[in-house]
């Protein structure tokens, strides 16, 4: 079946705003001519910002805007990547196709792999032989060095450089202008606050902060997927 040319964007706050902004002139669409027909959003009352696009919070809405939909990027940053993540996968289950966001001023090495839903914003470096797992976001200015491994679902948030040979787990979110030195773990889940300087291997669903970074306490990622259940 042919598919049409409408994308859905789920989440209507200021990362929908920035993607609205600039998926226009991004190296992806310039080619693909893709039209941004949705922004759905059920925990807003009406978006921040103005625009043409059908906004609806409806969740009586969603199966048909799913149906006239082929293409979905999710507007979700912050801490919430495993939201991004299981969103994302309930979009593939009805049959939409993930789209990459990658801005032109973006620099990626060409022996980088990533995944399906990347989101790479201007001035973001990756060196070589990293690879990124599905729906990251690396963020402005932020630096990967070379041979990194990330997980799925993970947000490397403004100007935060992660050095080489450093293995990070799925959904965690790593602080604007934090730095990870090299050779270590971060596991899963967990959040390293903005301006920290990680110095050893961070387990599961810790929160750290400070330079050198450590622990404050641990943190849970609660995820409401009942807006595919109606």
């Amino acid at each position: 079946m042919k598919r049409n040319k409408n994308i859905l964007i789920w989440g209507g706050g200021l990362r929908s705003q920035n993607i609205v902004n600039k998926i226009k002139n991004t190296k992806y669409f310039i080619n693909k001519k893709l039209n941004i027909k949705y922004i759905f959003d059920n925990s807003l009352k009406k978006l921040k910002f103005k625009t043409n696009i059908i906004f609806s919070n409806k969740l009586s809405e969603l199966k048909k805007i799913i149906k006239d939909s082929s293409f979905f990027i999710v507007a979700i940053g912050s801490e919430h990547g495993k939201a991004r993540y299981l969103i994302s996968k309930e979009l593939i289950k009805n049959n939409l196709k993930p789209l990459n966001n990658i801005s032109n001023h973006a620099v990626i090495d060409s022996t980088v792999i990533f995944g399906e839903g990347f989101q790479a914003e201007d001035g973001s470096i990756i060196n070589c032989n990293a690879k990124i797992g599905d729906f990251c976001i690396v963020n402005t200015n932020a630096t990967i060095d070379h041979h990194t491994e990330i997980g799925h679902g993970c947000h490397v948030m403004p100007g935060a450089t992660i050095l080489g040979n450093i293995k990070i787990g799925n959904f965690v979110t790593i602080g604007a202008n934090a730095t990870i030195l090299p050779h270590l773990n971060i596991g899963d889940g967990s959040f390293i606050g903005a301006g920290s300087v990680v110095t050893k291997n961070i387990k599961k669903n810790e929160i750290v902060k400070g330079n050198p970074a450590k622990k404050i306490r641990s943190t849970s990622h609660k995820i409401d997927l009942s807006p595919f259940k109606k």
